[in-house]
């Protein structure tokens, strides 16, 4: 499955997180449709809970902190 986080800031920041998960594994495909977004691809079998979108907002947040501004959307969705 495809997402898309769109953040205005610490994109950068926000791909390390994802592609040092270890356990679950994230390939960065690029810069999504805008400038702000990050295009990444997860197996959503080998995700806990099943929702990839739900685990990589709590990974991402749990890495950074809640002061971070993100969304993460499956790609194709715009909310």
């Amino acid at each position: 499955m495809k997402i898309n986080i769109d953040a205005p800031v610490k994109r950068d920041q926000i791909k390390q997180v994802l592609e040092e998960s270890t356990d679950v594994k994230y390939i960065y495909l690029g810069q999504g449709a805008t400038m702000t977004q990050l295009q990444f691809e997860v197996d959503e079998t080998t995700v806990p809970g099943g929702n990839p979108v739900a685990f990589t907002k709590a990974k991402i947040k749990g890495a950074m902190g809640s002061m971070v501004v993100f969304r993460v959307l499956e790609d194709g969705k715009n909310w």
